[in-house]
């Protein structure tokens, strides 16, 4: 067996897996962070008594109705993700700069994870039994709006004030993110309905901001990260996007907390209270290899499903 020297987490290099950002990547900015204290539990969700007219009269001497929340529960399980890396002593011997190495080993398990992470975020919020029914459509299917590719006959910003006035329906809730894939941004940012709405802004260029704005929502956010088809070496790396050919209408809060309605959060386990990202370094006398690994404990998980409004198959993508 290998002689394996003592196995400790690098503080330094952990801090450089959690400022890794890849821009391409927006699972983050969908389901945000909450940190907790147990790899699996238990949370509440809250009914909709706010919206119910209780009697609140009272006779002199009487006492007040009493009312309550109506309360179910729901779990989540914080998962192990890891990878790593060897940095042969050979490697080092002939590296210029000995840290950059274990950075770069770093950098590279990191950008593995959060691959990962984004397609679990993407095939969470594509798959249209994690809405309520009435809160997904097909565009272009029998009697769905026609898919916003066709400039001629659809309208989106009818199509996305109609999905938000749908969700605040269910939820009392103001959708204030659009999510949408890179095929999809690319045709709207052409289609007439949006270069008409902004002609006298700003020479009819539809920026993000300006399409945000059109569309009454907070931000815009564009996934347009790819992953490979490969799945074994020597395969040929055929690309495709993450978030395929989707439009997802999202209430997503400020800031995650207790009783703060959310489409969905991402439960980051803080495992031995050393934080729920963690890079370790070892050494491995036979290999006489440094090893470099990376882990994050996370769910992401759609904790209300009338918290959205999922647009499937919006567009030709203009590469077809």
């Amino acid at each position: 067996m290998p002689t394996v020297q003592k196995v400790h987490i690098d503080q330094a290099l952990t801090n450089i897996s959690i400022g890794y950002k890849n821009e391409q990547y927006i699972a983050d900015q969908i389901f945000l962070p909450v940190p907790v204290g147990k790899q699996s539990d238990k949370y509440y969700v809250y009914g909709k008594e706010r919206f119910r007219q209780n009697d609140d009269r009272r006779a002199p001497g009487t006492e007040a109705n009493e009312i309550n929340w109506t309360l179910s529960n729901d779990q989540y399980y914080c998962e192990g993700h890891a990878l790593r890396h060897a940095i042969p002593d050979e490697e080092r011997s002939n590296a210029d700069d000995e840290f950059q190495l274990e950075a770069d080993a770093t950098e590279l398990v990191t950008e593995g994870i959060l691959l990962n992470k984004e397609v679990d975020a993407a095939s969470k919020l594509l798959d249209a039994s994690n809405y309520d029914p009435g809160l997904s459509m097909t565009l272009g299917s029998a009697g769905a709006p026609a898919k916003w590719s066709d400039f001629t006959n659809s309208d989106p910003l009818k199509d996305v004030a109609k999905a938000k006035e749908a969700i605040h329906k269910k939820s009392g809730l103001r959708a204030n993110t659009l999510i949408l894939a890179e095929p999809v941004f690319n045709v709207l940012q052409m289609h007439p309905k949006l270069v008409d709405i902004i002609k006298y802004v700003q020479r009819g260029i539809v920026t993000m901001d300006l399409m945000a704005a059109a569309f009454g929502v907070e931000k815009i956010l564009v996934g347009s990260a790819l992953k490979s088809t490969a799945m074994n070496p020597g395969q040929e790396d055929i690309l495709a996007y993450i978030w395929g050919n989707a439009a997802i209408l999202a209430y997503i809060p400020p800031r995650p907390g207790k009783k703060i309605p959310a489409l969905g959060y991402s439960f980051m386990w803080n495992k031995d209270g050393q934080g729920a990202v963690q890079v370790r370094q070892w050494y491995e006398q036979g290999r006489r290899a440094t090893i470099i690994e990376a882990e994050r404990w996370y769910d992401q998980k759609i904790v209300s499903s009338v918290a959205g409004f999922l647009f499937a198959d919006c567009v030709t993508p203009l590469s077809n």
